[in-house]
């Protein structure tokens, strides 16, 4: 597995780390359809919680929270609709949550932004 992979592997879990950790429930992980990938879909109280994970260890290519598109945000609603046609449970509301993750000389810091769409 390439060291990007890992990284990448590994930030997924700090996040399901961190979540779990604040009462949210995972549902799935790297769910797929022919649109893309969620990498978390999770339930926080009555909310489907859609979580973008970001994980880089530098900056060359500016922070992983800055990563993330408007345009990948708005395919992560999409394919929000299409997991929840797939699956039984319901919701009140669907959030938008993006986890950015930078490691420098090893050390990890995480940031969490809930509803950012």
């Amino acid at each position: 597995m390439a060291a990007k992979d890992r990284l990448g592997r590994q930030g997924e879990q700090l996040a399901v780390t961190f979540l779990t950790a604040k009462g949210i429930r995972i549902l799935d992980r790297n769910w797929r359809c022919a649109e893309g990938e969620i990498d978390i879909v999770a339930r926080d109280g009555d909310a489907l919680v859609i979580v973008e994970v970001k994980t880089r260890s530098g900056r060359s290519h500016g922070t992983a929270f800055e990563a993330v598109t408007g345009e990948k945000l708005l395919r992560l609603r999409t394919l929000a609709v299409k997991w929840l046609t797939t699956h039984t449970e319901r919701f009140d509301t669907i959030r938008i949550d993006v986890i950015a993750i930078e490691r420098f000389a090893g050390d990890f810091s995480l940031r969490h932004e809930r509803g950012v769409v």
